[in-house]
């Protein structure tokens, strides 16, 4: 059940930003295993990107199965990954998996489309669990992007002095916005909507889907007078929360 913009707008995205700093992934498989509190032999990952973050976690894990999306990433994972990943090309809402694992991660992504579209993903990621397995998913905060509604700026002003973002919220369908564009052109701009949940939504969500949220992992969150990122916030505050989720 793919979104209209989904393809133009992560492909854009990934132009864009291009290669993260070295040890960006590392640091972030390293939180995902402890977040996972068990040893994994198996792992999916949707929305997978080029895979980076599926080799970060390569060494630690046996196997890897990644699903992605966009056509040219799948190509580049596949250039680079070691032995015991698997990209899949496809849409994660209608891919089809025949085996089962002990660790699902979606990270930096859930909300793309309606209710119902991540009713249907929760139903597979239960369909997908080992009966021991866990899920772990980021999902944004609906009050942090309140927030954010009209602010405008430029990605990094550092490494992509040219990329301007706008945040958007659609206040009475709980969606984020996020439309990216080059400062010489704003006509060509792409835009990324991302419906968010608030904690009790998420957890009523994952119940009509047949999973228990056990833990939830607030990110940071950005102060958008002072334009400072923190690394740390309240669950109410953090512009993203990890869950974790089990059959």
């Amino acid at each position: 059940m793919e979104s209209n913009w989904a393809n133009d707008f992560y492909k854009m995205q990934y132009k864009f930003i291009g290669n993260y700093p070295e040890g960006y992934h590392t640091k972030a498989a390293n939180e995902i295993l402890e977040q996972a509190g068990k040893p994994v032999e198996s792992m999916l990952e949707l929305g997978a990107w080029d895979g980076s973050l599926a080799r970060a976690l390569s060494n630690q894990v046996g196997q890897i199965t990644t699903v992605e999306l966009i056509k040219e990433m799948v190509e580049k994972a596949k250039s680079l990954n070691p032995d015991n990943i698997e990209t899949v090309h496809g849409s994660f809402y209608d891919v089809t998996i025949k085996h089962k694992f002990d660790v699902i991660i979606y990270i930096d992504g859930f909300g793309v489309g309606t209710d119902d579209d991540q009713l249907k993903l929760l139903k597979n990621i239960k369909h997908w669990l080992k009966d021991d397995g866990c899920a772990l998913i980021d999902v944004y905060q609906p009050e942090h992007w309140k927030k954010a509604d009209g602010v405008e700026m430029y990605l990094n002003r550092r490494d992509m002095p040219h990329i301007k973002r706008r945040y958007s919220y659609d206040f009475e369908a709980d969606i984020m916005m996020d439309t990216w564009w080059h400062e010489k052109d704003e006509k060509l701009n792409s835009t990324q909507y991302l419906k968010c949940y608030t904690p009790d939504e998420i957890h009523n969500l994952c119940r009509r889907a047949g999973l228990n949220v056990t833990g939830y992992f607030p990110h940071g969150a950005m102060d958008y007078e002072s334009m400072k990122y923190h690394e740390h916030a309240s669950l109410k505050e953090c512009l993203s929360y990890r869950i974790k989720v089990v059959k």
